[in-house]
């Protein structure tokens, strides 16, 4: 249960920060989607100043569609730890923890 607060606890502070922050995420370190891994992904979302939306605090990269996916995914299958969140992308990744930190708040 900490741990599961603690990450969820980075991942709020990633949201929020920049790419300097993906040093504090371990469980990503060396993962990737599409050939970038999170800290490419984010310093590319950061280019883009926030001019192709955002969904719940996370900038999107394209039109938030695979923030949306992730978050609906996580909502249909009950998600409410961080940890349990998956996928093929990391906007998908994103919507997923989303989910699963509006639950938390409840």
């Amino acid at each position: 249960m900490r741990q599961a607060l603690i990450f969820a606890g980075m991942f709020t502070l990633l949201a929020c920060g920049s790419a300097g922050d993906y040093e504090d995420l371990s469980d990503y370190e060396g993962e990737e989607f599409a050939g970038e891994s999170y800290e490419e992904f984010d310093e590319r979302r950061d280019s883009y100043e926030g001019s192709r939306g955002s969904f719940r605090g996370y900038g999107c990269t394209e039109d938030c569609g695979g923030h949306e996916a992730g978050y609906a995914w996580a909502e249909e299958n009950g998600i409410e730890d961080p940890g349990d969140c998956g996928g093929n992308s990391w906007s998908f990744e994103e919507g997923c923890i989303a989910y699963a930190e509006d639950q938390a708040e409840y």
